[in-house]
């Protein structure tokens, strides 16, 4: 356990002391290559569709980092590769954000949860997204290739209202609950998981280029961010091999075409204990369709917090153990993409 409570030690002195990226490259055990870019998704901001670059940053392990490898694999790689995908209710957030603070906790930025598993043998891909405020255009349209049909069974009054909350937290104009807003909300999550899936083909093509193996990628998220990894991980049937979903909400497939699938990757579900109504709310029928499934998950719980959280915060599973966050995602990326 030694080498995860150091990693965690490690992130939490680098958001604290460290601004310089080469030097975090030399102290800290990773190597980073910033704005790859890694495919292109249409959007139309200003109601003219056009095609914009999406973009990642990589985190990989320093070639003089044996000492700090977990048992994820070998020093010199092929590595095991973890997909970080931020949160933002569809509307904001990024690759490299300020920490953002809430009733006295600072939740842990995407680099930080980068920063916590490089150390230990991981490549970490943190990607952005298409975001509603630029009007994607996914190429999929409800009903399609298992996708919920009735946009409103996914854009609920609670998501929508959620929506609105973070809206006005911006700045933006209000949206109304018409059939057209709703549907504005669901292309935005639609984008999302298209977008995070070419990510994971992207990477699973360079595998060589990255030194990691395609056969042990995994992919999590927070808020938003989970949302998309439930999507894909579950909905798209994607070739994962394990994800990490936080405080994540429902899904845009079919709970009865997911359920018919051949396998699904394990699967580490958290919450805190007062999480956003949406996402608490939509947990019993994702802990149904898991089990229904015959799915390997475990949920566990972040207590004292709202809807952010930091990764160092204790969490308490469901199996009873007691343990940082941080420390249980590392413990399960170890047990389901650890060395062959």
């Amino acid at each position: 356990m030694t080498h995860r409570f150091l990693g965690i030690a490690i992130s939490a002195l680098l958001s604290l002391f460290v601004s310089n990226a080469a030097r975090a490259d030399q102290v800290f055990g990773y190597e980073t290559e910033l704005d790859v870019v890694y495919g292109t998704g249409h959007v139309a901001p200003d109601g003219t569709k056009t095609e914009r670059e999406l973009r990642m940053d990589v985190y990989s392990p320093s070639a003089s980092n044996a000492d700090y490898s977990s048992s994820a694999s070998a020093s010199d790689g092929p590595h095991p590769a973890v997909i970080y995908v931020h949160g933002g209710a569809h509307h904001r957030g990024g690759r490299r954000v300020e920490p953002f603070r809430l009733e006295a906790a600072v939740h842990s930025r995407p680099e930080d949860y980068a920063r916590l598993l490089a150390p230990l043998g991981y490549v970490v891909f943190v990607i952005e997204y298409r975001l509603a405020t630029e009007n994607p255009e996914p190429e999929l349209s409800p009903g399609e290739a298992n996708l919920i049909s009735d946009v409103d069974a996914y854009i609920t009054p609670q998501v929508f209202e959620a929506t609105v909350r973070a809206r006005s937290a911006m700045g933006l104009p209000r949206l109304e609950n018409s059939p057209e807003d709703r549907l504005f909300l669901w292309k935005a999550g639609m984008a999302g998981a298209e977008d995070a899936y070419m990510a994971l083909e992207f990477i699973i093509d360079n595998a060589e280029r990255f030194n990691i193996d395609p056969d042990r990628i995994a992919m999590g998220g927070h808020s938003a961010g989970g949302g998309i990894t439930l999507n894909v991980g579950l909905g798209m049937e994607a070739p994962l091999a394990a994800i990490f979903p936080l405080s994540g909400p429902g899904i845009l497939y079919e709970h009865d075409a997911v359920k018919g699938y051949a396998k699904l990757p394990p699967i580490l579900l958290a919450y805190s204990q007062f999480d956003e109504h949406t996402q608490l709310g939509d947990l019993p029928g994702i802990i149904s369709l898991l089990r229904d499934a015959k799915a390997d998950y475990s949920l566990t719980w972040v207590p004292g917090f709202a809807h952010f959280y930091p990764h160092n915060a204790v969490s308490l599973s469901d199996d009873g153990t007691r343990m940082s966050l941080g420390d249980r995602i590392t413990s399960f990326l170890d047990e389901h993409l650890g060395a062959k």
